[in-house]
């Protein structure tokens, strides 16, 4: 029996047998699994391997990889189970193996886990559930008996005795788990797919360790010296209390190693900014969702906020440092190593509106003083456009120069479009004092490595973002997506082709494939002319076949042969369901939805043209392609009435404007209200808003009756409809009749149909259409007391079951699609108050899931009004969602929600154009 660990001291431990070691001629035997133990480029690497050169560096005799041999497995194994003095590495050790062996370990855990593709939204939650699967695995891999020991029956094993097949067959869904160690997975699925991260881990099993091998007859000595080296080289740390061992486990894996990282920003909203507490922002829940993907044990907490030179200075002295969002330029290039770009962003200069200052040409910049942040990249912008040094004005953050420029220390301030913008909103007087008045240009943003960082791990970074970019969930979103969307929402794009450019190229893709299917798929894929346009790759083609299974896709080959039947674009519009449904009926056709730029990043609009195809295979294929839409500037001063909204577009905007309201609070919300140009008049549409005793509090066209108490106030028939506005207001919300003047028509006096909402218990919004139809289904219901009713009761019934029974026990029976909350087309779905999915028993599946980003396709995000309704008492809201009962039908739905404490809340909805409906899901 060896002797534990630790049972010598140090030094003697070692040394104790210095001469017999350095004297005994020991033959090191290894197998090709990376990041154990693998051979790349033609060179041994491997966690393993580096860390057997310091162990034996430690004992006096440095063993180097040239000495070590590579060899399948099987000849290894057997070759120390035989002759004397030889070591195998890395084996595992399981009991069958003890008495075999000598051992010396650990070296590091060997953690089996199972692999699925991301689309297919795959749970495990415990050991039964893997029967329902078909598992790959190699032939008498350790995993097969795991696997068995599990309960998984033999016959839903495929085994392999390659992992590049099974990589394989996992990627086109021949199987549905792959069952292998996590990094050597990632390793081998990089080599097949191009990306490590192709599957995400839906399982793990019971970790097994791994081990260095000794033939039996090795002397116990010999066996002591390595593993007492060993646990040197594990317990020694260096001056920022990382270990050689520790070290060596992050060159390998991503997971440790970037934890070991420093992560610095600086303050530059809406990117990376401090709120409260945390610092946040888009590149910050970016880099968390990268965490997240790989495993890092790191949050938004371990990022640290410092000036941008002093970021600069620290990641170029080999600090193990990144910094971020920096924007690429050739006097940066060479200093970092680079992963990105993960979004764009304009640098502008911005002045006082009262300045008037006009900007024609890079010569008139030299006749103002240019304020910008001292190391950042608008100085070397201002530069190369022949600003002198002696006009650039440096200020230490965002702050700092808002305040020169509002105090006039300085004319100009040099910055991004966003982070200037979000800068006015926190601090200025008066944020619509400024203007742009010059764009410098327009960058790639990025997350710099300090060159000390080792390649294995900036790729792990690329490769995950490159992850959290384009790989989707169960409804067809990326997590990039969300997140920009979240903050940025989507954006117009500069055209740079035609839409006649757009028909052309369906045409010419249809007449290919209807000539040689097989053939145009596949110059498809390989993104070849004319089918991705070398000058412009925004214009490119994408086919789909009946099913709504992607068979070419010039831009991302990724998602050839993945189903997108019922998945939908950032706002949970089902767009490939109606390019479906209009190529059926019509043949051709146009459809809008929010998609990814393939060059300019971020979330653009988008409109793309269709047409039915008949394949030279016979098939039916809808070949497609779009482009980025502009948007039309309206004219500023009066709203536009082109067109009367919708009452569902109205309520679409009065929950918009509510849940911004809860997230910028009410200052900064009643400024963009009674803003004239901002993002709250829409058309016809714009918000107002009053106190709870009449008083006008957002009025963006009359301006002159801000602060005017209108309680007693009457239409022209004589109704008091202030006062009834602030009471449907209090009583859940809904709609209101009256008359009123329209701004529009030179304040015509009209019927307008408002919808008005509590923003808590002290003001109300609203918004309005003229000449809107009585006989509104969504209207009708949303005034019929009797529906109302119905849901509030519903929804009190269940609040006092929970009380009653306790939380568990009322969840359970919520889920129960037999239970006793479950009656007339009515259901309980139940909520925490981040969003996460406690109680939807016609969804199962997305028990546990995070469904606060969710966005129906008016843009509400109906998740998040919900909790901010339950949390200030409860109220009823509308919006929409996919009826299961009629294939995924978007229809609207009204809902009440109420919370039961501050852990949870509840609510219940009916779809409005079938009331009667007895099985419906949220």
């Amino acid at each position: 029996m060896l002797p534990t660990a630790g049972c010598l001291p140090e030094s003697e431990a070692v040394s104790a047998d210095q001469n017999n070691i350095t004297m005994l001629n020991l033959t090191y035997y290894t197998e090709q699994l990376p990041p154990y133990n693998y051979m790349d480029n033609g060179t041994l690497k491997g966690i393993s391997v580096d860390l057997l050169e310091a162990v034996t560096e430690k004992m006096g005799k440095k063993v180097t990889r040239e000495e070590i041999k590579l060899v399948p497995w099987t000849e290894g194994y057997k070759t120390v189970l035989t002759q004397n003095n030889t070591v195998l590495f890395t084996t595992v050790r399981v009991p069958e193996r003890e008495q075999s062996f000598k051992w010396v370990g650990p070296i590091y855990t060997y953690t089996n886990v199972l692999f699925a593709r991301p689309d297919r939204g795959i749970t495990i939650e415990r050991p039964e559930d893997l029967n329902r699967y078909r598992i790959g695995v190699i032939v008498d891999d350790i995993a097969v008996q795991q696997l068995l020991d599990a309960g998984v029956n033999e016959s839903q094993l495929v085994q392999e005795t390659n992992a590049s097949v099974i990589v394989e067959k996992l990627d086109n869904g021949e199987i549905d788990l792959w069952a292998y160690p996590e990094a050597a997975g990632r390793y081998i699925t990089e080599q097949v797919t191009g990306n490590s991260y192709s599957f995400r881990v839906v399982y793990t099993l019971p970790d097994r360790e791994g081990y260095y091998v000794f033939n039996k007859n090795t002397s116990d000595s010999t066996v002591m010296s390595f593993q007492q080296a060993l646990d040197a080289v594990k317990q020694e740390k260096d001056a920022t209390g990382i270990s050689t061992y520790e070290r060596i486990l992050g060159k390998y894996i991503p997971s440790i190693g970037l934890s070991q990282l420093n992560y610095l920003t600086e303050e530059w909203a809406p990117f990376n900014y401090q709120k409260d507490e945390n610092v946040t922002g888009i590149s910050v829940e970016i880099l968390e969702a990268v965490f997240k993907n790989i495993g890092v044990n790191l949050s938004r907490a371990d990022v640290r906020i410092v000036p941008l030179e002093e970021g600069f200075q620290t990641a170029q002295n080999n600090t193990s440092t990144v910094l971020f969002s920096i924007a690429r330029t050739p006097e940066r290039e060479p200093l970092y190593k680079w992963a990105g770009p993960f979004t764009k962003a304009s640098f502008v200069l911005y002045a006082p509106v009262s300045n008037n200052i006009t900007i024609s040409s890079p010569e008139d910049l030299n006749q103002y003083r240019i304020g910008v942040v001292q190391g950042s990249i608008e100085n070397n912008l201002l530069t190369s456009q022949g600003v002198t040094a002696s006009q650039i004005v440096n200020g230490k953050t965002p702050e700092d120069l808002l305040r020169m420029l509002e105090e006039s220390q300085i004319d100009l301030w040099a910055t991004g479009d966003l982070a200037g913008r979000n800068q006015m909103l926190q601090t200025a007087a008066d944020p619509n004092a400024y203007e742009i008045v010059y764009t410098l240009s327009e960058n790639d943003l990025y997350y710099i490595f300090s060159k000390d960082v080792p390649d294995t791990l900036v790729s792990a970074f690329q490769q995950t973002l490159e992850n959290v970019r384009n790989q989707k969930d169960a409804q067809g979103v990326s997590d990039y997506e969300r997140i920009i969307y979240r903050n940025l929402g989507a954006g117009c794009a500069q055209q740079t082709f035609t839409d006649d450019a757009v028909v052309k190229l369906v045409n010419i893709t249809s007449a290919a494939v209807e000539k040689n299917a097989s053939e145009t798929f596949q110059r498809i894929n390989a993104g070849e002319a004319p089918y991705r346009d070398a000058k412009d790759p925004a214009l490119y083609t994408f086919v789909y076949d009946e099913n709504l299974t992607i068979v070419a896709h010039a831009d991302n080959v990724q998602v050839v042969g993945k189903n997108f039947k019922g998945k939908t674009d950032v706002t949970g519009k089902p767009f490939r369901d109606e390019i479906l449904e209009g190529a059926l009926k019509n043949g051709t056709g146009w459809v809008d939805y929010i998609y990814m730029h393939p060059v300019q990043m971020n979330l653009y609009y988008k409109t793309t043209y269709y047409r039915l195809t008949q394949g030279s295979d016979g098939k039916s294929y809808i070949v497609c392609s779009g482009n980025y839409k502009r948007c039309e500037k309206q004219s500023e001063g009066m709203p536009v009435n082109n067109s009367s909204a919708s009452p569902e577009e109205l309520v679409a905007f009065v929950e918009k404007a509510f849940e911004y309201a809860h997230i910028h609070g009410k200052e900064a919300a009643l400024r963009e209200f009674n803003n004239q140009t901002g993002k709250f008049v829409d058309g016809e549409l714009y918000i107002f808003a009053y106190d709870t005793n009449g008083t006008t509090l957002a009025l963006p066209f009359q301006p002159e009756i801000i602060g005017n108490n209108r309680w007693n106030i009457t239409d022209a028939n004589g109704n008091l409809y202030i006062q009834n506005l602030i009471d449907t207001a209090q009583s859940g919300g809904g709609f209101v009749w009256y008359l009123y003047a329209d701004p529009a028509e030179n304040f015509t006096v009209k019927q307008k149909l408002s919808y008005v909402m509590k923003v808590d218990d002290n003001w109300i919004i609203g918004a309005g259409i003229y000449n809107s139809s009585e006989n509104s289904s969504i209207v009708t219901v949303g005034t019929d007391p009797q529906i109302r009713e119905r849901l509030k009761s519903f929804v009190g019934e269940a609040i006092d079951y929970a009380n009653e029974s306790g939380k568990d026990a009322a969840i359970a029976e919520f889920n129960n699609q037999n239970g006793t909350f479950i009656r007339d087309g009515l259901y309980i779905y139940a909520f925490d108050y981040n969003g996460t999915t406690l109680a939807l028993p016609y969804q199962p599946e997305l028990i546990g899931t995070d469904l606060s980003g969710l966005q129906d396709p008016y843009g509400v995000n109906y998740t998040r009004v919900e909790i901010f309704l339950a949390q200030q008492g409860g109220d009823f809201l509308f919006y929409h969602y996919y009826n299961p009962a009629r294939n995924m039908t978007l229809e609207p739905k009204m809902s009440y929600v109420q919370k039961v404490d501050d852990t949870w809340w509840l609510g219940a909805g009916t779809y409005i154009e079938d009331l009667n409906q007895t099985t419906q899901t949220r």
